[in-house]
């Protein structure tokens, strides 16, 4: 199986026809869509191989991916989990990264190539993503490689992985495709489509004279060239310490930290639920409406489904339990959103069931029923747009609004 085949490999026929089935695209048009983004999103890795901050940051990300979601890609179709620890959120970060402003350029391209809707496009870029992403990730486990191992993996399939881009895409890289060079080589203007047999002699003559002169001219003209002198470099150790300094301060003014009257202390994101929520329900100016809503920012479900994921929420969780337990008149009702990938009614239930589930978990912890109303909204009132994977991922969020305080 060679290095392309290992990663077509996951796309199945079984794959592609639940995600033509979905998109409302015929299987071929999807396969061939699913098919292009694989060496797109290879290439992109592979133009950032020369750049080691770049490389490092990629690296990070791709080596700290959970492999595990190979054993369910089918998973990734449809709405998906929600914006953060989301396995497609993870690859719209290393899309833009990789790609930037050219991400729409690109789908389209790959749109019109495979004759998909532009839309459709972007969608599979939210299962190609995280399909190049979990390969990779389980290659540096195998293997034990470093960035300049994965830099090196890439660069030796570098012909194969250009040689599979389709032109259009080669161009928007700014790449020549190499199957295409290699085609347009062999033809000549002086004589259309076949090369004459003698065109190549007066060049390789000229070569191997000009090579006899210079082996000759090291032979008996060239002095030996003086060793240069090898500076060793001078670690500042005073900037590398201003520099961690800076870090820790950077991460310090990013935390939100709050003892509640319990004596329990949140902790959280300045700009994250709690000290969004503690803020509106101390200040007395701020009315109640139905429009202003706190998206949580660290509760995740488990892949299609509403089933939590507790390691990666119970911190949250627990924070928004702490504050309605400090405040014991707030009542809140707790919104379910998805993106607008897939059919209307299975969205809705999934937001709805996801609404439930939140309720669910902190009622469990000991918040009084009644206080909490669940109520999913599916695809209605996005706070991104839906043509984009990075502002799916945004759409897909479970948030609460105070309703009485």
């Amino acid at each position: 199986m060679n290095f392309l085949d290992s990663f077509k490999h996951y796309l199945s026929p079984d794959l592609i026809r639940q995600a033509a089935s979905l998109l409302e695209e015929t299987p071929e048009g999807t396969a061939k869509a699913a098919s292009s983004l694989l060496p797109t999103i290879l290439s992109g890795l592979l133009q950032k191989t020369g750049d080691s901050h770049a490389l490092d940051s990629i690296f990070q990300q791709i080596s700290s991916f959970d492999a595990g979601i190979l054993d369910d890609l089918a998973g990734l179709i449809g709405s998906g989990n929600l914006a953060h620890n989301d396995p497609k959120d993870a690859s719209g970060h290393l899309m833009g990264l990789l790609f930037g402003s050219k991400v729409p350029a690109l789908t389209n391209a790959v749109a019109a190539f495979s004759g998909v809707k532009s839309s459709s496009a972007s969608s599979l870029l939210g299962l190609v993503g995280p399909l190049v992403m979990g390969v990779l990730s389980k290659k540096i486990g195998s293997d034990t490689l470093s960035a300049a191992g994965l830099a090196n993996l890439l660069s030796d399939e570098k012909n194969t992985i250009f040689g599979a881009l389709p032109g259009g895409i080669a161009s928007l890289l700014g790449l020549v495709n190499p199957a295409a060079a290699t085609a347009s080589a062999g033809n000549s203007d002086d004589d259309p489509g076949t090369a004459t047999g003698t065109q190549w002699l007066w060049p390789l003559l000229l070569l191997l004279v000009l090579g006899g002169g210079i082996i000759y001219y090291l032979k008996n003209c060239a002095q030996p060239a003086r060793p240069m002198p090898v500076e060793t470099p001078v670690v500042d150790s005073t900037a590398i310490k201003a520099a961690e300094k800076a870090d820790a301060a950077q991460a310090a003014a990013q935390l939100y930290m709050k003892k509640l009257a319990s004596g329990f202390e949140i902790k959280g994101n300045q700009n994250g639920i709690e000290n969004q929520l503690i803020a509106f329900i101390e200040d007395a100016n701020r009315p109640i409406d139905k429009t202003t809503w706190f998206n949580f920012d660290r509760l995740t479900f488990n892949t299609g489904s509403a089933v939590i994921d507790m390691n990666k929420s119970r911190e949250q969780l627990t924070n928004i339990y702490e504050i309605l337990k400090a405040f014991p008149k707030v009542k809140l009702k707790v919104g379910g959103y998805t993106d607008n990938v897939g059919k209307e009614a299975d969205n809705m239930k999934l937001s709805t069931d996801r609404a439930k589930a939140t309720v669910a978990a902190l009622e469990g912890m000991g918040i009084e029923k009644g206080r909490l109303t669940p109520e999913g909204y599916g695809p209605q009132h996005p706070v991104a747009s839906n043509d984009t994977e990075e502002g799916r991922a945004q759409n897909r969020r479970i948030a609460v609004r105070v309703t009485q305080k």
